[in-house]
């Protein structure tokens, strides 16, 4: 693949699955505020990426739906071509407004951010239970960043190497602000109006992506802080499991009778406990061999 020798300032990407209602409209708003728009048709069954290329976009094709993640990995690759600046993304569906993509370059100038999330305004039109569910799935994450599920940032394209999401499925975009956490990547929000009256913004079960999403922030938490999330339970499963092995044996040595359910829990907290700081300890020195590897 031959890369192409042309600077630009924005390139805006758009993921997009069977959006043949509502992408000409993104497309073409989008290429007022941006010198490229590059759309990753998703597997679409419609006419999404016909449109997309009709109007001028620049489509990436997949044959088959492989999911968000997957379409901003082609997409994010595709941008880093044209030597970018500034790399947007933004929903095929409406819901994000691309008249606001000069309010998140200017941000990410102003702040000098690596990202900025386009997060919700308190009182648009997202329903209450996404409210929710964004709130709750920010709060388990920990970072200080109030929408952790919006798909409409800014990226210098400089840092997009380094975050590629490796995830195929809607929680990428956790998996982006972890990688980019664990780089000490300035991230910014800035408030901005999200439309749903009218629109088919998801087609995925809520159950299914808000299980997904959780696993994502979990496993992150782990592995960023392994002796946190995985060694201090592990020391008290240990602890608690020792004092229950005392009182089984104080016991069965005061009454010649052994409780046996009791020392099935000890045996489950010992061992649980053991495996628990062994993992820790595991994926703590991959982590630190890993930053090793990184300074040579």
């Amino acid at each position: 693949m031959v890369s192409v020798q042309l600077m630009v300032k924005v390139v805006t990407c758009i993921p997009a699955y069977n959006e043949e209602k509502t992408i000409a409209r993104v497309v073409i708003e989008a290429q007022k505020h941006s010198d490229i728009v590059i759309v990753c048709d998703d597997g679409s069954t419609d006419y999404t990426g016909v449109i997309a290329e009709k109007l001028g976009a620049i489509v990436v094709k997949h044959e088959k739906n492989m999911g968000y993640g997957a379409a901003l990995r082609s997409l994010f690759k595709k941008a880093l071509e044209y030597n970018p600046e500034i790399v947007i993304t933004i929903d095929a569906d409406l819901q994000h407004n691309p008249k606001y993509i000069p309010v998140l370059v200017k941000a990410l100038e102003e702040e000098k951010a690596d990202i900025v999330i386009a997060s919700r305004v308190k009182g648009d039109e997202t329903p209450k239970y996404r409210r929710l569910a964004v709130k709750t799935f920010s709060k388990i994450m920990g970072a200080k960043i109030s929408d952790v599920q919006s798909g409409f940032r800014a990226y210098k394209a400089s840092i997009l190497k380094n975050i590629i999401p490796d995830v195929n499925g809607m929680e990428a975009s956790i998996e982006i602000l972890n990688k980019a956490l664990e780089r000490n990547y300035k991230i910014v929000e800035v408030p901005v109006p999200f439309k749903y009256k009218g629109l088919e913004t998801s087609t995925l079960n809520p159950l299914v992506h808000g299980y997904n999403i959780i696993s994502e922030i979990l496993k992150s938490r782990i592995i960023r802080k392994p002796l946190t999330y995985l060694g201090i339970p592990g020391l008290v499963f240990i602890v608690t499991g020792l004092m229950s092995g005392l009182w089984v044996i104080k016991r069965y040595a005061e009454v010649r009778q052994l409780a046996t359910g009791t020392a099935i829990i000890t045996a489950i907290l010992l061992i649980s406990g053991l495996l628990l700081i062994l993992t820790a300890i595991h994926i703590f020195t991959i982590k630190e061999y890993a930053k090793l590897s990184r300074v040579r």
